[in-house]
Formats: structure tokens, C-alpha cells, sequence
């Protein structure tokens, strides 16, 4: 009978409860002292694999069973009158009677499955869901790069990828990540709750309301199956868990954290090479400092259209020499590769008949529209359109002096329930998991050709799951005030969502060129992000560029040097960030209870010492700056106590002042500054390697005793340190 279900229980260990009710399953796996999976299910249903969960970091071309336990450290649990209690003091309770699970918190209710039934058992609902409790006032952090405030509490999200190009950052949705993963924090505690599938999906965090039940939010996805974990402790702690469940990310070589310039108007360009070789005597001219170099994809180009390992050789005579000068120059190219051929593509037919793109029913490409045309996708899920795609990689960039690709426009923008996959699964719930594979063949291809080197890949779209192998970006933004100020969101809600090493375009990607005020402020943004990249497709033609507007220069160049100061300590961040799931940024709240941080705040947290205040309105030159309670804040040569707001000034044209954390050893290229308590012990670190092999580097630590008149300090003596205030420095 609908709404009216009892589950027996069919099977049970110290860490699992197998139950059903008819045809339908429950499953309950405690996978560690603070977190468990639920599974509901159909006995004889397939369950697709995910790519998603890969604690142990196998990086499968295949995935992993759905329900599988490798990786984890199951917890035994105990079990008293209907009610499970995790080591982490979490108390969860199972009723039966349509198996609704509740959760509780130093015996409160933390939340719950919705009464009197949570999921579309016998197709209830219409569709696979999920309801849970909510609290007028709770907070919603996560989801992707979702737009809008850090807060996505009353909202209502599609978790789909799109190529949404000019998108409004306040606003639009979906964007380019499939990421159903949140974390809420109400009156009790904290939780979050990630679905476990690659199909199109939706998240309700209260927009709607109906008078039968009690306040909810809930999930909806095209999946024939729910499978869910969820995590318990601080924010932090939950986003670790969720970072770490989907596997660890790789290091990104040192050179990627310096500039990376890129523009679209240098390769639609027909005297590309002219560009390109302005390009490098400006760098040399102003002294900036680049590492790499974002090939857009007009170098495939035939005609107007882009053809994905086509050479233009109108443009690019002899591509090796055009890469060899730059690798002369210290410059990494960074190639723009897409997994879609146009029908006219000079491999599209051979690539039609040995079956290597996804198909109709009949065994024919399935054809979509593709940039300018139709086109059709490459199949990563056959194996040898996998092999096609890394030799293709290897042959046509690896192999002339390249090391890095960027992998664009990899959507799978496929909804027709008929295209379907080599594996025989509808495509349209296969595009994350597309886009990953796609990633990894060009992971493989790298890893083989550069065996003792870190690869280094970006990626526009996907899951959770690319987090292992590459960096991200928040997409096509616009030149426009509004959106630097929603894209400061978006970027943190990535980090809250696991996907920590990102940036964005900065100064906008599509629009006009835009002013100098706005170039300033998007670039002192770009100072604090792990990816520093300018990147335009500017209306007129133009590309913006560090030099865009000769008059300033050299305000440009003051943030350049800000960014080059800090590298050492962003890039022993990175690697703490790959060690322990520390983000390289966050929103205040991460760290923080206090009330005036939890909705987002104009500042961002820089790794897990310095706190970076912006300015994202025009003509605006001052901020008020919460510095959160529990701390001694230090800006300069002046030091404030934390739970209170202090009023800055920051000109576009200057550097941007920043607040570091008591209790830290921040390092920079001029050394090593102590940053004391004013009382007590602490301990930092600090990282460093050769910044490309895959060796490990030397972890340097830091023990430190503050007295009101000593700063005493424990480390190798052969460094460079300095106190930032007047206490005296005592080696002990």
C-alpha cells in the first residue's frame, strides 16, 4: 500500500543494516565514526558505478561498485532500543514504519528523514527523492558553483552541467559543475549530505512549501536509485570527510601558481604569430612575471570553426618552435582541447565508422549542436576512444614540447534519453562522469609521456570526482562589477564543495574591455586565488591584458609583486590543502560561528592564517572588515582583537592590505614573519619541494612560546625570521 511501508530487517553486522519492504531496499553502512551511507534500492536493479567516491584514489576508467566499502574504515556501532550511536556522539534512530531515519545531537534533533514518508518508495513522488527537516533559519553552504550569496538556504537549484557563456553570476543556474553535495548548519549542529549519482538532479532548500508537512528541503534526481552519505562535525571536519571520500587532489606543479596569461583574440587572430610575439616582448618589457600561457582554440581553426587537434599552420607555421620559444621564455603552453568534432572535422568520418562517438539506437552518431555546427561527442566510456583520445593528446601536443592541456567545453551537452554509451547506459546520465573520463585520458597521456613530472590539467566542467586530477574555473564570466562581487561567492562555494584548487577570468571574459577601475579589482581578487589568469573574448577584439592601460601600469605591477611575495606561502598552503583538505580559500564561516560571517562576508579566508578584504563596487574605496572573535588579527605594524569591525581603505591602485591570523609563521620570498599570541604555544609549518617531480619536498616546523616581552622560538636557525611586533625573537 502507498505512504504505508514496514521494513524488516533482512540483514545486520556491527557496521551494516540490510532492510526491505516488498521489492524495495534499505541499506545503512557506518563507513567511519562520523559518517554513513544510505542506499535505497530495487532488488535486481542495476546500480551504475560511480566515479564519484574513490577514497583510495585507484583513478578506475571503470569506477567502483556503488555500494562498495573499499577505502573505508566501517565503524561499529552500537545499538540500543531502535536507535544506532556513533562514536561521534551522534544518536540515529530508524523507524521502521516507512524507514525514516532522525538524527540527533546531544539529545536534540539534528534533523530528519520528512514524516510520514521520505522517499518515493512505490513512485510516490513521481520520481527517486528525498526529504529531510529544515529550519527557518538554517544555512546551505556548497552545491557546485552555484550563484548567488554563500547561503543557499530557500533556494532551489538544478544540478546539471550547461556551457552557459555570459552567464549572470548572481542568478544563473545551472553552471559548468554537477556537485550534489551540501552542508547545513542549524541551531543543533552541523551535517552535510552528498547524493551519490551523475544524473541530472534537483535541491530544494525551501523555496518550496506544502501545508501537509512540516518545513523541508529535499532532492530529486532521474536516477533509478538513492544513494547518500552523510557526515557529521564541525563544517570543516564535513568538508574534509566529503574531500577525502571523493579521493585526494593532486599537487599542481609550482609554475602553475604564477601568472597564466590567456586570451581568445590572439588566436582568432590572423597574424596570431605577431601577436604572440608582441605578447612575449611586453612580458619582458614590464618585467611581469608568467609561467604560463592559455592556448585558446582558434589554434585549430579552419575557417571560423575550431577543430580539437587540428594545427592551423597558417597561424602556427612550425607549432614546435612556436612552444619551444616560449618553454624558452619560462612560459608552459597550456593548450585548449574539446571533446566534440564538428561533421566536417577532417577525422570525423574514420572516427564515425570505427564507433568512437556516442550513438543513436541504430549504431549512428548521435549529433548535436557543437559551438558552430553539428557535431558529435567522443565516447570516453569505449575503451578505444579512450586510447584514441591520449594518443591524439600525445602525438599532436605532448609529443612537441607541450606538458599541460586545458580540457574545455567538456559539458556533454547530451539530453536525449535515446543517445546512448558504449556501455550501453542513456549518455544524458553519463555526462559528469563523461567529462571525468575525458580528464583522465588526458591525465594518462601526461603521466606517461612526463612520468617524473606532476601533470598539470584544467578543467571547465564536471563532478567532484575531477578534484583528483585537475584545476578548475568558474567559466565564462562577464565584465561587469556585479559579477567579480558573485564570483568572489562562487569561487568559495567550489572551495565548499571540494573543489579547491580554482580562479576565475579575471577582468571578465566576455563583455567589453573593461575599465581600469574594474581590471584593478578583479586583479587584486586574482592575487588570493590559486589560479592567477587573465582571460578575455572581448566584444571589440581586444584582449585584455596587464597592460591594457599603460597609465596603470604600475599599480599592475604592485599586485604582481604582492602575488610573487606570497607564492611561498600559497603554494605550502597547496600543499596542506592536498595533505588535509584545508582550502586554499573560504568563506569566514568555514572556521568561524560568529553571525556576521555566516552569510558571506566580502572577505575570504587566504589558506588558513591570512583574511584578504575586498572592494566589488564602483567608486567605492572603503570596507568595513569583521575580524572574527577568538583571535589577534594583525595589518601591518598594527594588531587588533578579533569580534569587531575595522574600516579599511583600499584604492584600486594599490596593494591590497591583509589581516594575518595570531598563532602563525607566515612565509614570503623575503623570509619568514612571526605572527605571536599575545600568551601561550603554537605550532606551524612550512612546506617546499623542487615544484615539478613527483619526489617529496622537506616539511619545516615551527614550535613557538609567546611571553608579553618573548617571542621564543624552536626551528632550523639557518632561516630568515622576523617578529611584526616589538617583542623580543629567542631561538631556543
Amino acid at each position: 500500500m502507498k505512504f504505508n511501508h514496514h521494513f524488516e530487517l533482512l540483514e545486520s553486522s556491527p557496521s551494516h543494516r540490510l532492510y526491505g519492504s516488498g521489492d524495495a531496499l534499505a541499506r545503512i553502512d557506518f563507513i567511519s565514526a562520523s559518517a554513513l551511507r544510505v542506499a535505497l534500492y530495487r532488488r535486481g536493479e542495476t546500480l551504475a558505478n560511480t566515479f564519484n567516491v574513490d577514497p583510495d584514489n585507484t583513478l578506475s576508467r571503470n569506477g567502483r561498485e556503488r555500494l562498495s566499502l573499499d577505502g573505508f574504515t566501517p565503524a561499529a556501532v552500537s545499538y540500543d532500543d531502535g536507535a544506532f550511536s556513533l562514536p561521534c556522539g551522534v544518536k540515529v534512530k530508524v523507524d521502521r514504519h516507512n524507514f525514516l531515519l532522525s538524527y540527533y545531537l546531544k539529545g536534540q534533533r539534528l534533523f530528519a528523514d520528512r514524516a510520514p514518508l521520505a522517499y518515493s518508495i512505490e513512485n510516490e513522488y513521481g520520481a527517486i527523492c528525498h526529504y529531510v527537516s529544515r529550519e527557518e533559519n538554517e544555512y546551505i553552504y556548497g552545491c557546485g558553483d552555484k550563484g548567488g550569496g554563500i547561503n543557499k538556504a530557500k533556494r532551489a537549484f538544478r544540478i546539471e552541467t550547461t556551457d552557459c557563456m555570459g552567464y549572470d553570476a548572481s542568478s544563473t543556474d545551472p553552471l559548468y559543475k554537477h556537485i550534489p553535495f551540501y552542508i547545513c548548519e542549524n541551531t543543533v549542529g552541523s551535517y552535510g549530505i552528498f547524493y551519490d549519482t551523475s544524473c541530472t538532479s534537483y535541491l530544494d532548500f525551501g523555496k518550496e512549501i506544502n501545508n501537509y508537512y512540516e518545513p523541508y528541503k529535499y532532492f530529486k534526481t532521474e536516477d533509478n536509485c538513492l544513494v547518500y552519505y552523510v557526515f557529521f562535525g564541525s563544517k570543516l571536519e564535513i568538508l574534509q570527510q566529503f574531500s577525502a571520500l571523493c579521493g585526494r587532489q593532486i599537487l599542481p606543479p609550482r609554475w602553475s601558481f604564477d601568472y597564466c596569461a590567456s586570451t581568445m583574440a590572439y588566436t582568432d587572430a590572423e597574424n596570431a604569430g605577431e601577436a604572440f610575439d608582441e605578447f612575449l616582448t611586453k612580458i619582458h618589457e614590464t618585467g611581469l612575471s608568467c609561467s604560463g600561457f592559455y592556448l585558446s582554440s582558434g589554434y585549430t581553426s579552419i575557417g571560423k570553426n575550431r577543430y580539437v587537434f587540428h594545427w592551423n599552420t597558417d597561424k602556427f607555421p612550425s607549432p614546435q618552435q612556436f612552444i619551444t620559444v616560449f618553454k624558452d621564455a619560462g612560459i608552459h603552453i597550456i593548450p585548449n582541447i574539446k571533446p566534440a568534432f564538428l561533421l566536417d572535422h577532417p577525422m570525423y568520418d574514420d572516427l564515425a565508422a570505427r564507433g568512437l562517438f556516442i550513438q543513436n539506437p541504430d549504431g549512428t552518431p548521435f549529433v548535436t549542436q557543437f559551438w558552430d555546427g553539428g557535431g558529435s561527442y567522443l565516447d570516453f566510456t569505449n575503451p578505444a576512444a579512450f586510447d584514441f583520445w591520449k594518443a591524439q593528446v600525445t602525438e599532436k601536443l605532448l609529443d612537441l614540447g607541450i606538458d599541460a592541456t586545458w580540457n574545455d567545453n567538456n559539458e556533454f551537452d547530451i539530453k536525449d534519453p535515446d543517445a546512448r554509451c558504449f556501455t550501453g547506459e542513456r549518455a544524458c546520465t553519463m555526462r559528469p562522469t563523461l567529462t571525468y573520463l575525458m580528464v583522465l585520458a588526458s591525465y594518462e597521456a601526461q603521466r606517461e609521456k612526463y612520468p617524473a613530472l606532476r601533470p598539470f590539467l584544467s578543467t571547465r566542467s564536471g563532478s567532484a570526482a575531477v578534484r583528483r586530477l585537475a584545476q578548475t574555473w568558474s567559466g565564462d564570466n562577464r565584465t561587469a562589477f556585479e559579477d567579480l562581487r558573485f564570483c568572489h561567492n562562487i569561487g568559495l562555494t567550489m572551495s565548499m564543495s571540494s573543489l579547491m584548487f580554482y580562479g576565475h577570468d579575471l577582468g571578465g571574459f566576455t563583455g567589453d574591455m573593461p575599465s581600469r577601475e574594474l581590471l584593478l579589482r578583479w586583479l587584486q581578487h586574482g592575487v588570493f586565488e590559486p589560479r592567477f589568469t587573465i582571460h578575455s573574448w572581448n566584444k571589440d577584439g581586444s584582449a585584455t591584458m596587464p597592460w591594457s592601460y599603460d597609465d596603470i601600469l604600475p599599480s599592475v605591477k604592485k599586485l604582481f609583486v604582492e602575488r610573487q611575495s606570497l607564492l611561498p606561502y600559497l603554494y605550502s598552503s597547496a600543499y596542506f590543502c592536498v595533505r588535509d583538505n584545508i582550502p586554499l580559500n573560504a568563506p569566514l564561516t568555514l572556521y568561524y560561528p560568529d553571525c556576521e560571517v555566516k552569510d558571506g562576508t566580502d572577505s575570504m579566508m587566504f589558506a588558513r592564517d591570512i583574511l584578504v578584504p575586498f572592494i566589488f563596487d564602483e567608486g567605492v574605496t572603503k570596507t568595513n572588515v569583521y575580524l572574527p572573535a577568538g583571535e589577534i588579527w594583525y595589518c601591518g605594524d598594527r594588531k587588533y582583537r578579533g569580534g569587531q569591525f575595522v574600516e579599511m581603505e583600499i584604492q584600486p591602485t594599490d596593494a591590497v592590505p591583509y589581516f594575518v591570523r595570531g598563532g602563525s609563521v607566515i612565509p614570503t620570498v623575503d623570509g619568514f614573519t612571526v605572527y605571536p599570541l599575545e600568551y601561550g604555544a603554537f605550532e606551524s609549518a612550512f612546506y617546499t619541494d623542487d615544484g615539478v617531480s613527483c619526489d617529496g619536498g622537506t616539511l619545516r616546523k615551527f614550535c613557538v612560546n609567546c611571553t608579553d616581552s618573548t617571542v621564543e622560538i624552536n626551528c632550523d636557525k639557518n632561516v630568515k625570521l622576523t617578529p611584526c611586533d616589538g617583542r623580543k625573537l629567542i631561538f631556543v
